[in-house]
């Protein structure tokens, strides 16, 4: 058994065969799995001594047992994570994200120990006050000198001028801060719930030219789930691929659908629900798919970092780029003329389609950059972050607008309604948040969510909003009904 290829091509496939034979030893001692994805994957008594596992992405990942012993765990993603009677000695856990994790009997933790207690013991006060905001703006409440019944607030606040404090710390008068709630501008209320049956990764909407809605979903089983949006009705179930779905994306006149997974892409007739053809993955899952506006071609972005411009009639690659780290968003330009990707190494790099040339670079975020949008006037790029932040940028002249902190946990989706107005965003936080692009504030937060939320995508011709995550429920929100 090829364990590394497994694991490194086929995460469902890697916990399925562990499923099966619990008990077989395995061994990725002195691996290189730096930068890896391997989310909920299942290392229960796995000999991982030595192992690069720098900056890897172990979130909700099974470690029971394992042998970590010298290790490289730094900046790695354990969130959440068991490590329940795992060996830690001398692994080296330096900036490794660690909320949440069971150390129970563990060896050598005494860093991951620190760096856990510091995470649960700091919270950031403009979180915790813009929370606050969010909660006065949606019901009536009185304070002494300001009056909240559901118009704007400001409030000035004095903090230091370090922003992660201790919880009960009181604030000092080094740096005045001002938090402003507004009115929202939408209105987006749930009006059905449907059952996918499974965590849902992907999604995309669209409305026909008869005026019938429709509502696709991917998720960890492997198929597709097509319901008719005003009646709830599932209309089409597409099988065929044997991995998570990790992207959809549905061309502007309706015709074309293109699914993602570990085992390549997939295009579809959306109407008939037909095969047209496969493209197989090349050793590396799928992660991100987008389709030009004229249709002619897609754009796909891979977790080996391969960016690649296909020929939508034929499936031929046009071009590819490999920039040797995780594409986790690819979207084209609503002129056609370029593409914008988003990878784990922080960077945003917009490149002319025809030729795959670098056109400009968008820096700033402090960590992966996990998903992008553009408006529909192709004028603001807003990048969602495990930072936890989103950055608004003009696409334009490439200057950075402003920052939206406001997620208490990586944000994995982004959205932008067709009107330009809305941006909606997705996090590991279990939360569905609405911003208004205009004055860059928070709206709304939807949070009738019972985990997280990774994917979210708004109707191309209506103002609707669909969500999904690991709940495996996608959630229909419309305005004014």
């Amino acid at each position: 058994m090829d364990y590394l290829t497994l694991l490194k091509t086929n995460i469902d496939g890697w916990n399925q065969y562990r499923q099966q034979h619990p008990d077989a030893p395995c061994s990725l001692a002195k691996q290189d799995l730096s930068q890896g994805y391997f989310f909920e994957a299942n290392f229960r008594n796995v000999d991982l001594q030595g192992a690069n596992l720098q900056r890897a992405c172990l979130i909700g990942a099974d470690l029971q047992g394992a042998n970590l012993r010298g290790a490289d765990l730094r900046d790695a993603y354990l969130d959440d994570a068991i490590l329940r009677d795992a060996d830690l000695r001398d692994a080296d856990l330096t900036g490794a994200r660690t909320e949440r994790v069971d150390w129970d009997q563990a060896q050598g933790v005494q860093t991951g120990g620190a760096v856990r207690s510091k995470a649960r013991r700091q919270v950031s006060l403009v979180q915790r006050l813009s929370a606050l905001a969010q909660r006065l703006t949606q019901r009536s409440v009185w304070v002494p000198g300001i009056t909240l019944g559901g118009a704007a607030l400001a409030m000035t606040l004095v903090l230091t001028p370090n922003t992660e404090m201790e919880a009960n710390a009181p604030p000092t008068d080094d740096t005045t801060v001002t938090i402003e709630a507004a009115v929202p501008p939408t209105h987006l209320t749930l009006t059905k719930s449907l059952d996918a049956q499974g965590q849902v990764w992907a999604l995309a909407a669209h409305t026909q030219s008869d005026g019938q809605g429709l509502l696709v979903a991917g998720g960890d089983d492997g198929q597709i789930k097509i319901w008719d949006r005003q009646t709830g009705e599932m209309l089409q179930l597409l099988a065929g691929h044997n991995d998570t779905i990790r992207t959809l994306a549905v061309s502007a006149s309706g015709q074309w659908l293109i699914s993602g997974s570990g085992d390549g892409i997939k295009v579809w007739h959306l109407a008939t629900g037909e095969l047209l053809y496969s493209l197989p993955a090349q050793k590396s899952p799928i992660w991100s798919v987008a389709i030009s506006p004229d249709e002619n071609t897609f754009v796909s972005g891979d977790y080996d970092g391969n960016i690649t411009v296909w020929d939508l009639k034929t499936g031929g690659a046009l071009y590819s780029v490999d920039v040797g780290v995780p594409v986790w968003s690819v979207v084209v330009t609503p002129d056609g003329q370029s593409l914008i990707t988003a990878s784990s190494d922080r960077t945003i790099y917009q490149w002319d389609l025809a030729t795959g040339s670098i056109m400009g670079e968008f820096t700033g975020h402090e960590d992966a950059v996990r998903s992008i949008a553009i408006s529909p006037d192709g004028s603001t790029l807003a990048s969602g972050s495990w930072d936890k932040t989103i950055k608004l940028w003009d696409l334009v002249s490439g200057e950075l607008k402003t920052t939206l902190s406001g997620h208490d946990d990586r944000v994995v989706a982004l959205a932008i309604s067709p009107n330009g107005k809305t941006l909606a965003s997705g996090s590991v936080d279990n939360t569905l948040k609405l911003w208004d692009l205009s004055s860059h504030q928070l709206t709304k937060t939807l949070d009738n969510n019972d985990d997280w939320i990774l994917a979210i995508a708004f109707d191309s011709l209506e103002q609707a909003l669909i969500s999904g995550g690991k709940d495996q429920q996608v959630n229909v929100w419309q305005e004014g009904l």
